[in-house]
């Protein structure tokens, strides 16, 4: 028989979702499946390590799907970036992946920050991606990932070290000024 605090024990374990999924469009095109097999598997992420490591089975249970269903949503949210799978042996390894989009002056996406999805480091990755985007220092971070920033960079450098570097003024004007000012930097060394 077990004793009362067994019986009145209760999981007080969360995980959140950014509203960002919402704002920047993907909630809209991901199906149903999709979203029940992101809650599951980030149900069952390590909070230290970020992996998580559910079966397709456990996944189709739990979400109330078809295996087909399950590997078919798995693919949707490979595409859409919000899980990298490993496979290790006969099983598939999830990393779950965090992203954030970077508006412009106008309110439209300008470039979109992405990160493994750690439940100990979340407060870690915000600080991070904040103080990129105050300091425009991009070397310095060290958790998030940017991606289409919109900067037209081109350097072609050969072996005599002859290159050359082209910007997109409109874009640069978009940047934080630290980020302005190095990007004149290497302008001005070319």
């Amino acid at each position: 028989m077990k004793n009362q605090d067994e019986l009145f024990t209760a999981t007080t374990t969360w995980f959140h979702v950014f509203k960002d999924m919402i704002d920047n469009g993907d909630l809209a095109k991901l199906d149903g499946s999709a979203i029940k097999c992101y809650l599951v598997i980030k149900a069952y992420t390590n909070f230290s390590t970020g992996r998580a490591w559910p079966g397709l089975e456990l996944i189709a249970e739990k979400a109330g799907l078809s295996v087909s269903q399950v590997k078919r949503s798995l693919k949707t949210l490979e595409e859409f970036n919000y899980i990298t799978k490993e496979k290790t042996g006969r099983n598939n390894n999830y990393t779950l992946r965090e992203k954030v989009s970077i508006l412009d002056a106008e309110g439209k996406q300008h470039a979109v920050a992405t990160w493994d999805y750690i439940p100990t480091g979340v407060s870690e990755a915000m600080a991070d991606l904040k103080n990129v985007m105050l300091t425009g220092e991009l070397a310095g971070a060290k958790i998030v990932h940017i991606e289409h920033l919109h900067l037209n960079l081109n350097m072609q450098l050969n072996q005599g070290g002859d290159g050359h570097v082209q910007f997109n003024e409109a874009d640069i004007a978009k940047l934080p000024k630290k980020m302005q000012e190095m990007l004149d930097r290497m302008r001005m060394e070319k």
